[in-house]
């Protein structure tokens, strides 16, 4: 009889232990279904949780030669889609022992066609508010200043040979009214991120003179927003009419997209391509000089004679030539240097082909010129 009861209390308590298990299991599972339905694409939890490397504590990084109030020695950084985090903080670090101080955080925005009155994301393209603010949190991490930088993509307009600065909407206002309401959702991020500026616009020539009084209004809702600094990124091309607009009086910076074309044969040296920008910024109208000045985008590919096209995107039959773009990048600092507050060079962009020749200085001599001139006595 006591085997009986001992064999039945034994099957009980085992009963009991499965069920125990089943439940902690489903329990479990659920969690983790609930947990990931919180994270965006690529956005894991590991990432908050990432121990920091050697390279990254405060003490093992190189001494910069300004900081980002002083100067701003930044660099673009293009992300389309979802980015690897840990590819992002990464590329942080490493930019920041170049000497870098500030990034520019560039992602895309569309519109349907060239002459639509909405602009929208893309979920498939444009980073989520989610990840640029992790992003933004890695480059403060890596002592960077952040430039909040939505621009518009132009993939949609090239098979009609226009570019973004051609854009003409059939009703402007419904434009500016949609353009507004997503310029004011990364005002937002930038203040709840404090990201040091906003660049409200970036070579929008076609919409710049003739509505001034909407970029007027769309400023004063920003600043009701964001506390930080803010700016406006002008083409090469239409510079000289920045004295003349008055919605340029409530920026804190101007931003000057700085793809000049220098002409000069192939092989030119620094001394060649200093001459030619000082060719080009003094016909520029001395009022300008006025303003608080930030270069932007400025940059070429490693080719040879890629200073005559600095806005190139393909060189298909050109020479690979690193040498150019060391002697481009020199040039660039030593004219512009004494007469803006920052130089963003342009780009790298997240999850290239590392092998791939772009606008990127990465791995190439430039490293070299963006040491010597951001970094403490290098």
């Amino acid at each position: 009889m006591l085997n009986k009861k001992l064999i039945i209390g034994t099957l009980f308590v085992t009963l009991l232990l499965l069920l125990g298990i089943f439940l902690g299991k489903e329990r479990f599972s659920k969690q983790e279904v609930d947990e990931d339905s919180k994270l965006s694409i690529k956005e894991t939890s590991e990432m908050e949780d990432l121990p920091l490397k050697g390279s990254e504590r405060n003490e093992e990084r190189p001494q910069l030669k300004y900081s980002s109030d002083e100067f701003q020695a930044g660099m673009n950084i293009l992300i389309y889609g979802h980015p690897d985090m840990a590819e992002t903080r990464n590329l942080f670090n490493r930019l920041r022992n170049l000497g870098i101080n500030s990034v520019a955080i560039n992602f895309p925005f569309y519109q349907s066609d060239s002459q639509a009155n909405e602009v929208t994301v893309s979920q498939a393209y444009t980073p989520t508010i989610q990840e640029l603010r992790k992003i933004i949190e890695f480059a403060h991490a890596s002592e960077l200043s952040v430039m909040i930088r939505p621009i518009m993509d132009e993939q949609v307009f090239l098979s009609s040979n226009m570019w973004r600065g051609q854009i003409k909407p059939t009703d402007p206002d419904s434009w500016f009214d949609s353009y507004q309401a997503l310029i004011l959702t990364y005002a937002t991020l930038a203040e709840t991120t404090n990201a040091k500026s906003l660049n409200i616009g970036t070579e929008l020539n076609s919409m710049q003179n003739k509505y001034q009084d909407r970029w007027t209004e769309l400023i004063e809702s920003v600043r009701g927003v964001y506390k930080g600094e803010l700016l406006y990124s002008f083409n090469y091309d239409t510079v000289s009419e920045i004295p003349s607009l008055e919605f340029v009086k409530l920026l804190d910076q101007v931003g000057v997209d700085a793809y000049f074309p220098l002409d000069l044969p192939n092989g030119a040296t620094t001394n060649m391509l200093e001459e030619e920008w000082k060719n080009q910024i003094n016909q520029l109208e001395e009022v300008l000089w006025q303003q608080s000045i930030i270069v932007t985008e400025v940059g070429i590919h490693p080719i040879d004679g890629a200073y005559r096209t600095p806005y190139s995107w393909s060189f298909p039959d050109g020479t690979f030539d690193p040498k150019a773009q060391v002697n481009y990048y020199e040039a660039t600092y030593n004219t512009w240097k004494p007469k803006a507050e920052g130089i963003y060079w342009w780009a790298i962009t997240l999850g290239q082909d590392p092998n791939e020749i772009s606008f990127s200085p990465l791995g190439l001599p430039t490293e070299e010129v963006i040491k010597k001139h951001f970094l403490q006595n290098y």
